[in-house]
């Protein structure tokens, strides 16, 4: 992936063929003008005067470094450890797959005594 954007700003069409690549799937022109009107008014981006290029502004580099931030250090770590599926070997390793364990087990108790008393 480039990251020219950051220096030369980015484009409806770039952000098109930059989205549709990372969901895999058809984004439309239409859902970028929407998605860049968005994040305009939320101050995240701005418009180049007499050009159609948008660049980042400083809150929208902040957003930017903080979800991928969160996403590397807690939200991918976080949902590898409660996984079900893991062993109880791997699974005793972590505090939060423990606590997960537990709450999946007492959800799972209280919806079949639930099912059961009616």
């Amino acid at each position: 992936m480039s990251f020219r954007h950051l220096v030369v700003g980015f484009t409806n069409h770039q952000l098109v063929e930059l989205v549709g690549a990372l969901l895999g799937k058809d984004y439309r022109r239409q859902q970028a003008t929407y998605d860049l009107r968005r994040l305009r008014r939320k101050g995240l981006i701005i418009r180049r005067p007499h050009t159609q290029r948008y660049d980042l502004t400083p809150t929208g580099r902040r957003v930017a470094v903080l979800f991928t931030k969160t996403y590397g250090r807690v939200l991918t770590p976080g949902l590898a450890v409660m996984d079900l599926t893991l062993t109880h070997e791997v699974a005793a390793r972590s505090p939060l797959s423990l606590a997960w364990h537990q709450l999946q087990q007492t959800l799972d108790q209280l919806i079949d005594d639930g099912v059961a008393a009616a």
